[in-house]
Parts: C-alpha cells; sequence; structure tokens
C-alpha cells in the first residue's frame, strides 16, 4: 500500500530536508532511517519538497509504501523513533499513482520576524532583523509587487526552469504583533523556486530597513537580463505550512 505522511520539524539543525551524501544529517535521512527500523525493511519516501538547511515545516508531506497497513499506533512508534525536532502528525493511505512532490499543485509558507530586540528562546524558528529602522508601511508595499503572475528569475539561483521562471503568487496576507514588533507574511503560489521567498523577503526586508529603494523589485520583476537578487533573508523564519493537491 502507499501512504502519506504529514511531518513537522525545526531544521535548525539539520543541513535541509534532502538525504545528503556527505553525512550530514538531513530531514529526509532522518525519517527514512526510522521509518525503516519501524518497518523492518529498507523503505525510502519522496518529500513534496526540497527545504534549505535551517528551514522549518508545519506541514511538509512525504509518501512511501508499506506492505503492511499503519494505524495511529504506527505514528507513535515512528515519532519514538525520530530526534525531537521532528514530528509525525499524521498518515493516510493515498493511490498508488500518488507522488508527494509530482502530484502537488502548489504550497503555502510562511514567513515569521521580528524588528527590534533579541530573544535566544527564538533563535531557529524566527528572524530577528535588530533594524534601527523599519517601515512597516513601506514593507507591505513592497510585497504587493509580488502578487499575481511575474518573471522571478531574478528572485531564485535555479539554473533553468521549464516555466521560465514565470509564477502566480496569491495574494500576501501580513499579521503583525500587538506591540508592532513582530510580524508573520503567508505565501501561497502554485510552486516556489529555490531561494525564491527568502529572496523576495530580503529585498522587502532592505527597502523597509530604507537599504535599497522601492523601484528594486519592479526593476528586478521586469529585468529581462538575469540579475539574481544578492538580499537573502535568513532561514529560520521561514515555514512550509502547507502542501496543496487536487
Amino acid at each position: 500500500m502507499k501512504y502519506v505522511a504529514t511531518v513537522s520539524y525545526c531544521g535548525q539543525n539539520y543541513s535541509g530536508f534532502q538525504r545528503q551524501r556527505n553525512g550530514l544529517k538531513s530531514i529526509q535521512g532522518e525519517l527514512e532511517r526510522a521509518l525503516s527500523f519501524a518497518l523492518g525493511v529498507e523503505t525510502q519516501i519522496k518529500g513534496a519538497g526540497r527545504t534549505d538547511a535551517g528551514v522549518n515545516a508545519i506541514g511538509q508531506r512525504v509518501s512511501f509504501e508499506s506492505e503492511r497497513a499503519l494505524d495511529d499506533k504506527f505514528i507513535s512508534l515512528w515519532n519514538h523513533l525520530l530526534p525531537l525536532d521532528i514530528q509525525i502528525t499524521k498518515i493516510d493511505a493515498c493511490p498508488s499513482s500518488f507522488d508527494a512532490r509530482h502530484s502537488s499543485i502548489g504550497k503555502a509558507y510562511e514567513y515569521r520576524f521580528s524588528i527590534k530586540g533579541r530573544n535566544p528562546f527564538e533563535v531557529g524558528r524566527l528572524t530577528q532583523l535588530e533594524a534601527e529602522t523599519f517601515d512597516k508601511s513601506l514593507f507591505e508595499k513592497s510585497l504587493r509587487y509580488f502578487e499575481g503572475e511575474h518573471d522571478f528569475r531574478c528572485f531564485t539561483t535555479k539554473p533553468q526552469d521549464k516555466d521560465n521562471f514565470i509564477r502566480i503568487i496569491e495574494p500576501i496576507h501580513i499579521i503583525w504583533s500587538e506591540d508592532g514588533n513582530a510580524g508573520r507574511v503567508f505565501f501561497r503560489s502554485n510552486g516556489f523556486m529555490t531561494y525564491q521567498i527568502r529572496l523576495m523577503m530580503g529585498v522587502a526586508f532592505k527597502i523597509a530597513m530604507g537599504r535599497l529603494p522601492e523601484s528594486k523589485i519592479p526593476e528586478l520583476l521586469s529585468s529581462k537580463t538575469r540579475k539574481i537578487a544578492s538580499f537573502k533573508a535568513a532561514p529560520d523564519g521561514l515555514y512550509l505550512v502547507e502542501v496543496l493537491y487536487e
């Protein structure tokens, strides 16, 4: 039978989702190690996306095959064998044709950050800017440029793309804390490319802090010459919230 599992993790201690040949710890490697032990047979998984080193997830999806039927007790066993910063929250049976990555029609992400102050207990879970100045209105205005269908070739390090770097981003939602010193930005799209959200956020941060002109974003979005943005936000605040399927 084929199954799809929903996974949450804090990526601070890992080299990213994808299994590493150099022996570095990865989310995929830890999931496969524990899953293989629990099933008693070597088992590989397919992830819905390859998060970068340090990136977190609330709703990552992975698919795999098992000859035995799995239930809630198996979730407890799998979790018992995993590090405390990785957790399986759900397992569902799925059609044999399902593929966690290729069956996806989009993804939803959240980026969490604080503007002022430093909290050692938020390291790895929140990007802490410690900005002297931060124009929230300009920050929100900057993010609006990304909404809709655009050529994002300047906002990814991906060398080539079958869709010519074209992506459609739904209206972006921004929520501020009561004291206004922390924010959460929500993105949904038919797909995101390597470092895309971190580069978008990095440029928006620089504009809000007065270090780049507002015109930088439309300039990069309209550029036919590839000029990859050089301001990449830290991975700590990025969360894969949901993988979208039909």
